[in-house]
């Protein structure tokens, strides 16, 4: 079990849970196509990533760089995730809860909504250091004409102009 916590620059940071080895490359090879960045080289992903868990298991924390974004993993504890006030047959005949008494801590996992997320997030802040607007998607020459202000503003003041005339 590793934890995993992705950094960039312009947004915050996204923590994670990764089981094993395969989770942790699906991460990686995910932040990379975030980035639109596509990993063309799976042996050099496997290697890194292998280097990444051994320096997490030896030194208790391994670093990657991918891109912009910086991958930090540690060792997790594997029994965070277990559930102790859930129920199985088990434990229900020895006595235990009947229900799950809600101290279980669900994993958070890379996934698809994950990727999704990341990938707007870092979409919307390259489009803010190049003088444009994440929410609204719009770059920095396709602001308003008059203020130069993006769509996230009221433009009930803003003069338009004028049309060209039909040739």
């Amino acid at each position: 079990m590793y934890e995993v916590t992705i950094e960039h620059p312009a947004i915050g940071e996204r923590q994670f849970d990764c089981k094993d080895a395969g989770e942790l490359r699906r991460l990686v090879s995910g932040v990379h196509r975030a980035q639109n960045e596509p990993v063309t080289d799976d042996l050099q992903t496997i290697t890194a990533v292998g280097v990444l868990r051994s320096q997490a298991d030896t030194e208790g924390k391994g670093v990657l760089t991918a891109g912009a974004v910086t991958i930090t993993v540690e060792p997790g504890d594997p029994c965070a995730f277990e559930c102790e006030g859930h129920p199985d047959e088990d434990s229900v005949l020895l006595g235990g809860p009947e229900f799950c008494d809600g101290t279980c801590r669900p994993r958070r996992r890379f996934d698809g909504k994950a990727l999704v997320e990341l990938g707007i997030a870092l979409d919307d802040a390259d489009l803010e250091a190049s003088g444009g607007c994440g929410p609204c998607g719009l770059e920095a020459g396709q602001m308003c004409a008059d203020c130069k202000r993006c769509n996230c503003h009221r433009h009930d003041q803003c003069k338009r102009p004028a049309a060209e005339p039909a040739q």
